[in-house]
């Protein structure tokens, strides 16, 4: 039967071209603008969902099209972007309109990471940091029970987070 309505109706029309053409100059702006914010974003130990939240936009895909260079900043939002990802507001609006070619972030002040007696984390453990971050709270939870468990199985005391108290 659906061949019959094939000969019918003819053949399926062709996809539509996008409604805006970009051009090469605003598609290389958007890349390198989506590679630094996803490069901030990792930096600063967020997430997606993190910044979706923090943006007030109602899904992922709105920070993954931007990180992706499917989609621009929209320009009433370039400063609450800045705030989040803790950068100037007006050097961060001059690098997304295209009259600031690169953003150096050496001037923005970093907390660096610390451990609970107070000593500077190492490189792989900030790293392991940022990688439990990605992770759901689902499933953050989960590890930290598991770890939990493993350390007191050890009989080494774990600091319960937003609890102040050691566990055994």
């Amino acid at each position: 039967m659906a061949g019959t309505n094939r000969r019918r109706y003819g053949p399926r029309p062709k996809k539509k071209a996008p409604r805006f053409h970009i051009t090469a100059d605003e598609q290389a702006r958007r890349e390198r603008v989506g590679a630094f914010i996803r490069r901030r974003r990792e930096q600063l130990g967020l997430t997606q969902a993190h910044l979706r939240e923090a943006l007030g936009y109602r899904h992922n895909y709105s920070i993954s099209a931007v990180e992706n260079a499917r989609e621009g900043l929209a320009l009433k939002r370039i400063y609450a972007w800045a705030d989040v990802l803790k950068l100037p507001r007006d050097d961060f609006f001059q690098f997304v309109v295209g009259t600031l070619g690169k953003l150096a972030i050496a001037g923005v002040e970093e907390r660096p990471m610390l451990d609970a007696a107070g000593e500077t984390l190492s490189a792989a453990e900030q790293e392991l940091v940022v990688n439990v971050r990605r992770l759901s709270p689902k499933y953050q939870a989960r590890l930290r029970d598991q770890v939990a468990e493993y350390l007191i199985v050890e009989g080494k005391e774990f600091l319960r987070r937003g609890t102040g108290k050691k566990s055994r």
